[in-house]
């Protein structure tokens, strides 16, 4: 009974993978089960058997390195929080908050590559679309903790100004861990997007700037 169940839970991880990677750069709408299927070379019936419908796969994609990587984030900022003997600036939590995706997607290995640019697409996604209910699910929270640790940064400021604070840095780090290329084309290759550290170094006193300014308006 062992080897056929090591059989099968190879099959099903040969799935996920090829899923996550096909999701993160086509899209859960540009990616079809039997694309999935043939890069993860097994039969198509797989697919129905161990996952059920697309959105239920997407959503194990999502779900499989979550807890790990909510946690990540979690413990940076707790680092973070600690380091500064309980009273972090603004720039220390961006760049603790934004590190563990920063490590992940340079060092974590093509699959966690695949996840962080998969994440990207998720948080840019329309939420009125029903397949994305596994991210808000699990990340939703670690979102509204780190809020709630910003707004003790500015603890006069506004409660919309931080909510706008978070919007604009969070739309930024969507767009960046896309890789996009877009400020390679600009500089004529002089920057590239792939520099995702130097990325943190510039944009963790870019934004805490921003927020001063906007919670003190």
């Amino acid at each position: 009974m062992t080897k056929p169940l090591k059989k099968n839970q190879k099959a099903k991880e040969l799935i996920l993978d090829a899923a996550e990677n096909l999701f993160a750069y086509r899209g859960f709408k540009g990616t079809t089960t039997r694309e999935i299927t043939r890069e993860a070379g097994v039969p198509l019936g797989l697919m129905s058997y161990y996952f059920g419908t697309k959105e239920d796969l997407y959503r194990e994609v999502i779900e499989r390195r979550s807890v790990e990587h909510a946690a990540a984030i979690r413990a940076s900022l707790q680092s973070a929080a600690e380091q500064a003997n309980g009273n972090p600036t603004a720039e220390m939590l961006i760049r603790a908050y934004f590190s563990p995706l920063v490590e992940r997607s340079l060092r974590g290995g093509e699959g966690w590559k695949s996840y962080i640019h998969l994440l990207s697409r998720a948080a840019n996604t329309p939420r009125n679309e029903p397949y994305v209910e596994s991210f808000d699910k699990t990340y939703v929270p670690v979102v509204r903790e780190f809020i709630e640790i910003l707004k003790g940064c500015h603890p006069d400021a506004d409660e919309e100004a931080v909510y706008w604070s978070y919007y604009f840095l969070s739309s930024s780090i969507i767009h960046i861990l896309l890789e996009s290329g877009s400020i390679d084309s600009m500089s004529g290759g002089k920057f590239r997007s792939t520099d995702l550290e130097t990325i943190l170094d510039k944009m963790a006193p870019f934004f805490a700037a921003g927020m001063q300014r906007l919670a003190a308006a």
